[in-house]
């Protein structure tokens, strides 16, 4: 039989695992998709009228076309544990399509966080048998800082850099 090692904890040693179990969490946040609870938008009433769109929409392809002509802009998103990020740009065409049959359109957006591929898509709430309009962080591409640094290297807008992105990412020749 092998004798267990056993040895004492103080309440330092737990303080500091749960410091290191935190700190690896934000350091690893953006390694898997990252759920948003909610997703603020800027309204272009003058775009909305402009192309026959009234508020609500009446469906979620209308919410995604308003998307597309800048109608709607998000302007911020917020994490479910509250994490909020301020919307630099947002590049609404799309970078990729996943899910069944391609129902999720993969855009680019860059916030106060970092460059991010990021999925939107109708679902559906099955307690309330809705549909509502979903989105997620598919996927940091880029840290708030590697982003600065290409800026100030290149001396580039936040719109000229997910333009440049956008044409590296969608250029399969």
């Amino acid at each position: 039989m092998s004798s267990a090692e056993v040895r004492g904890t103080t309440p330092e040693d737990v303080r500091q695992e749960i410091e290191n179990s935190i700190q690896q969490y934000r350091e690893n946040k953006y390694d898997f998709q990252v759920g948003l609870k909610d997703v603020d938008f800027d309204i272009d009433d003058e775009k909305l009228e402009t192309n026959g769109f009234s508020l609500p929409f009446k469906s979620l392809d209308l919410a995604e076309k308003a998307l597309a002509i800048g109608a709607i802009r998000p302007m911020t998103f917020i994490e479910y544990d509250g994490t909020l990020h301020t919307l630099l740009a947002f590049d609404p065409r799309p970078v990729g399509y996943s899910g069944f049959m391609d129902c999720v359109t993969h855009s680019l957006a860059l916030t106060d966080k970092g460059l991010f591929e990021v999925g939107h898509y109708p679902a559906v709430n099955l307690s309330e048998q809705n549909r509502y309009w979903q989105w997620f962080l598919h996927r940091q591409l880029a840290t708030a800082e590697n982003v600065a640094t290409w800026q100030e290297e290149k001396n580039i807008t936040a719109d000229e850099l997910l333009e440049r992105v956008y044409a590296a990412l969608t250029d399969f020749g």
